[in-house]
């Protein structure tokens, strides 16, 4: 998959991602890059970023109900993000 479609942004949406295999919101994604990484995302930002990784099966929406969409990676996001990455040089938080 070439690399040209990829941002700040969108590297920032697969940092907090990786964390973990639960589901985030938009809100809870843009709260842990800044907590985490010190990237200052607005949900817009982070939607947008979502918008273009679930383009590229990289994300899957888990619930869409009332309380809005819940993101994680799918298994070629995570995949995907396992060859990007190296976890020494992505900032993976213990």
């Amino acid at each position: 998959m070439p690399d040209d479609w990829r941002d700040d942004d969108i590297d920032a949406v697969l940092r907090v991602l990786s964390q973990g295999a639960i589901g985030v919101s938009p809100a809870g994604i843009a709260a842990n890059a800044d907590a985490l990484l010190d990237e200052h995302l607005s949900i817009t930002d982070v939607e947008a970023a979502l918008d273009a990784l679930a383009e590229r099966d990289v994300v899957e929406t888990l619930d869409a109900g009332a309380a809005g969409a819940y993101y994680r990676l799918t298994d070629h996001g995570r995949d995907y993000v396992d060859a990007e990455f190296a976890a020494n040089a992505f900032g993976y938080v213990d």
